[in-house]
């Protein structure tokens, strides 16, 4: 034991008394009495008092240089023998000054034995290479080779050492002890231990030793396996030395003798003393009290403490790791065994711990359905490699087949599969499963292509087994709805419900519900209405939404045919449901009412639906057609009041549009003919190049020649916008007409050269913005991104034109694909504003949400994701966006509970992108809210459930043992890291994170 050499080396030193010589009385002053006085002082080596004489003699500066030589070696010697802090200098100082000395040997040894003295070993060593130590006095000879020695020693050259130390004891009497206990040491280091017990044995009796030697006695023992006799040793020497600073060894030397006698209590008590007196306890001992620890049945200790010593990738740390998963097996907590065998499996040191350690592994994979990166098959597949000749191998191939049929590690699963030359009934049964999983993990991302082919796939293999297969066509009928290939999926979901066993659940009722909608698509409402009937009988309560939204849909089926009084009937279930359709099936109510010409109860039933739903989209055809239901009912007054309030709350839409010529129109009939050309001149304004605007100057030019006012007709025509006439010039509408045929041909390129060449030669010619709208189509078609933004910036130049809603989607979608996210927003904002027809307000929104997404808007994100997500027809893939984006915009505003709520809805389904950084970010908000507990509940969730987006659960591995350590659970937090550490495989920053934490893990 090396500390033990710097305690003992040195102990036994050169050392000269000193003679005290009595001063005589008589004063001496000349130098040659100086001289001698000092010298003989320094011969009966009084030394302190030899240096004044000496000194003072000095003073004289004698003239004979053999004296003066003489003093200054007595000097320089007395020096050294005084332990002068510069003795070293003044040694050295005196042979520079006199080279030629005959004293040069023993200055050397002595300037070597001060570089010994200061702990200067390699310096001592060059010195006394270089000096010759026979040629001193047997005394100091004897005491420079022990200090040769000792140099060899300690610079780690036991081999000169031991030469040395053998040399000395042969020679000298006074170091013949201290040689045999180097000697001892040198041949334990060497593990030479018959030698060194023997000299180790001769020196228990010594004084000096006898505090020493026991030590390693009883550790010589315990290496040779003689365990009694180092017990007895051990217990000897702590009850002669309780409280010795070698206690705390021979305790672990008692702790390791009892544990090899299979005296786990005692090795147990023994160990534990070690550890109160060491602070820094050998590995080895802590391993034999971990498994200790684990005979007695402590295995919350023996886990922890075998814990402590799992660093190293050897044999003692694979089988820790090995019994701290079977101590994790006891105490039921099988995620951290499964981890600990995890570590055990990986190492190759023993053979057959790595076997038990697989074996544990798989079963623990097996047991908590646990495959985070594919393990739940890799393990068992990896262990018939690895062991094929395993007493375990035949259960291995049992549970193999057991997880191809319950795994969530689909890909992992299916590779395994091909590997298979001849698959069985049963693995093929798997085969199918696991193909029809991949196909729904797809769908859940959007994938819908992808999902189709494995639903192929799957379909194809069979009927190994059936509700597989007619799930499978269900999905795959979703699939194909999702991609607008109805009668695709309309033959889908009629197989599934011709295939399928399972008829009391929701998908068995919403294939009815889809196969209405596709029917109700065609127009074939008969067919239409039948399926959601159906669907209406079928549905328990668990999705209203669907359910309003079907009885809406057998009302509009009534309505198509005519039967009104049963579309009433629907419609009015449906608005009983009170879900957010409901303004629909109100309006639809008050349509059906018009086409029985109650007029007066289909406006009743406007006001209602304005009072109830105020935001609805439908409010603005409300009004309208409350004034159109006023015309109907003859009363023009009111029909004009209800008009004017349409064009008052949203002058912007188009059916304020029509609703500012029926205004017009209605004076003219009341033959209030001022206000009739007001009425005419402000859709002309408002509203240039529209249709209405066409037939307001129609009329207007009727009620001018009524009052025979031709010329003032004339001159307001000139004044108003767009260079509207009743009629537009023969030319002019002529150019227009053979470009548009030239187009319906499909001669793009020619119609193209005809539009353009209108709108320079009539730039407000009266088919302007129809030649502008198809210039729009032409430039989509050829993938013409400036001149669609071109053509669409002049249609935008007359707000309110038939063709506004088009050219904004074309120009938002091109401004969006260029980067031009500012734009687009704006394009998007606009045509938000604009829309009447859902599908084309969904569009905008989401176009919104994008463009602040990527301009990281957060406010504008939190705007048009709520937008988004009230409206009432949206499908999950575009509710999961809206969603995430929103928040993720809450947590850059710091609205920490906001965020968490929408999170935690995404974090409900992994298996697509959003609800997999979802459920991590859930996780990181508690951890940075300190919520460690629920940090860890919730990632320990994510890892049992899993997902294919595989970055995010590795971040859910890091953040896990972030919270461990947080928790003071290093032990836990590091098992995690190494075992993503194994499985994960991805080329991301994952590998950095796991590296910088398992280092500072090791400090």
């Amino acid at each position: 034991m090396k500390k033990d050499i710097s305690r003992f080396i040195g102990i036994i030193m050169c050392c000269i008394p000193v003679a005290t010589l009595a001063q005589t009385s008589e004063k001496i002053t000349s130098p040659v009495n100086l001289y001698k006085e000092g010298r003989q002082l320094f011969l009966q080596k009084s030394y302190a008092a030899a240096v004044p004489p000496l000194k003072a003699f000095m003073s004289q500066q004698p003239s004979d240089e053999m004296l003066r030589m003489d003093t200054e070696y007595m000097l320089a010697c007395a020096a050294y023998e005084l332990k002068d802090k510069n003795r070293i200098a003044r040694l050295r100082s005196y042979l520079d000054e006199f080279p030629d000395t005959p004293y040069a040997n023993r200055i050397y040894a002595l300037m070597a034995a001060g570089y010994f003295y200061e702990a200067k070993y390699d310096e001592a060593l060059a010195l006394f290479n270089s000096s010759r130590l026979d040629l001193l006095g047997n005394e100091e000879r004897d005491d420079m080779t022990y200090l040769l020695a000792t140099s060899y020693l300690k610079v780690g050259d036991i081999k000169e050492a031991a030469i040395w130390f053998e040399t000395l004891r042969a020679s000298s009497g006074k170091y013949e002890t201290d040689c045999t206990y180097y000697l001892s040491y040198i041949r334990y280091t060497q593990k030479r231990y018959d030698e060194a017990l023997k000299g180790f044995l001769s020196l228990q009796d010594n004084s000096k030793y006898r505090a020493l030697a026991p030590y390693y006695i009883a550790e010589i023992y315990a290496v040779k396996r003689n365990y009694d006799k180092a017990e007895i040793v051990a217990q000897n020497y702590l009850s002669a030395y309780p409280n010795n600073e070698h206690s705390a060894e021979m305790y672990r030397i008692l702790g390791d003798s009892y544990y090899h006698m299979h005296r786990y209590q005692q090795a147990v008590t023994a160990f534990q003393s070690y550890l109160q007196q060491d602070s820094k306890p050998r590995r080895d001992a802590l391993y034999m009290l971990g498994l200790a620890y684990f005979q007695t049945g402590v295995y919350s200790k023996a886990a922890s403490t075998l814990g402590e010593v799992t660093a190293p990738n050897d044999a003692l740390t694979q089988n820790a790791y090995l019994h701290m998963g079977l101590s994790y097996l006891q105490l039921a907590e099988k995620n951290k065994a499964r981890m600990a065998f995890e570590q055990a499996a990986a190492s190759d040191a023993d053979r057959k711990i790595k076997e038990q350690a697989a074996y544990n592994y798989a079963l623990c994979i097996h047991e908590t359905s646990y495959s985070a990166f594919g393990e739940s098959v890799t393990v068992f597949e990896k262990f018939l490699n690895e062991f094929p000749n395993s007493s375990y191998a035949d259960m291995v191939s049992n549970y193999l087949i057991e997880v191809y049929m319950n795994t969530r590690s689909y890909e992992a699963a299916l590779k395994s599969i091909s590997r298979i030359a001849q698959p069985g009934k049963r693995i093929l049964e798997a085969k199918q499963k696991i193909l029809f999983q991949l196909g729904t993990q797809a769908f859940a991302n959007t994938h819908f292509e992808q999902a189709i082919d494995y639903f192929n796939q799957s379909i194809n293999l069979g009927q190994y087994n059936r509700q597989t297969k007619a799930d499978a066509l269900y999905w795959r009928g979703e699939s194909y709805y999702r991609l607008n290939r109805m009668q695709e999926a309309g033959r889908n979901f009629t197989e599934y419900l011709q295939l399928t066993q399972q008829t009391d659940n929701e998908m068995y009722a919403l294939a009815h519900y889809n196969l209405g909608y596709i029917a109700f698509h065609r127009k074939d409402y008969a067919e239409a209405q039948n399926w959601f009937q159906k669907y209406a009988r079928l549905e328990k309560g668990e999705n209203n939404a669907a359910l309003a939204d079907a009885y809406n849909r057998i009302g509009d089926s009534y309505l198509n045919t005519r039967r009104f009084e049963e579309a009433k009937h629907y419609y009015a279930q449906a608005e009983a449901m009170n879900t957010s359709s409901g303004d629909y099936s109100f309006y639809q109510l008050a349509l059906v009412s018009g086409l029985q010409k109650d007029y007066a109860g289909k406006i009743t039933l406007l006001n209602r639906l304005v009072g109830k739903y105020p935001n609805s989209p439908y409010a603005i055809n409300a009004i309208y057609e409350k004034g159109r239901s006023y015309v109907l009912n003859d009363n023009n007054t009111q029909a004009i009041t209800a008009f004017k309030e349409l064009l008052s709350k949203y002058p912007e839409s188009p059916v304020s549009r029509k609703a500012a010529a029926e205004i017009g129109l209605l004076y003219y009939q009341n033959e209030e003919y001022a206000k009739a050309i007001e009425a005419y001149k402000h859709v002309i304004q408002k509203y240039p190049g529209s249709e209405e605007a066409r037939l307001s100057m129609r009329d207007m030019k009727s009620i001018y020649v009524d009052m025979n006012r031709i010329d003032e007709f004339a001159a307001l025509a000139n004044s108003l916008p767009g260079n509207i006439r009743f009629e537009a010039s023969e030319q002019d509408s002529l150019t227009y007409m053979a470009a548009e045929k030239i187009y319906m041909r499909g001669r793009i390129e020619e119609a193209k050269a005809s539009f353009n060449k209108y709108v320079q030669t009539f730039p407000d010619g009266a088919f302007g913005l129809n030649a502008n709208y198809y210039l729009c189509l032409i430039g989509k078609e050829q993938k013409n991104y400036d001149m669609i933004l071109l053509h669409s910036g002049r249609l935008l130049e007359y707000p309110d034109n038939p063709f506004l809603e088009e050219a904004l989607i074309l120009r938002a979608e091109v401004q969006f694909n260029q980067h031009q996210f500012a734009e687009a927003l704006k394009s998007y904002q606009l045509l938000k504003e604009k829309a009447i027809q859902t599908d084309r307000r969904l569009l905008a929104e989401t176009g919104m949400l994008r463009s602040a997404a990527l301009l990281k808007d957060d406010i504008e994100v939190i705007h048009a994701a709520t937008a988004l997500l009230a409206e009432a027809k949206l499908s999950p893939e575009l509710a999961n966006e809206a969603l995430y984006y929103r928040a993720k915009a809450y947590l850059n505003q710091q609205a920490e509970s906001k965020a968490m709520t929408d999170l935690k809805v995404l974090a409900k389904d992994t298996r697509n992108l959003y609800g997999a950084e979802a459920k991590f970010l859930v996780a990181q908000q508690l951890y940075n809210a300190k919520e460690y507990a629920a940090a860890e509940k919730e990632l320990l969730n994510y890892i049992d459930q899993s997902t294919p987006h595989t970055y995010w659960l590795a971040r859910s591995f890091v953040l896990l043992s972030d919270v461990y350590v947080a928790m003071g659970k290093n032990l836990d937090a590091r098992q995690y890291l190494l075992s993503l550490q194994q499985n994960y495989t991805g080329n991301d920053d994952i590998a950095n994170m796991i590296e910088s934490r398992l280092k500072n893990l090791n400090k």
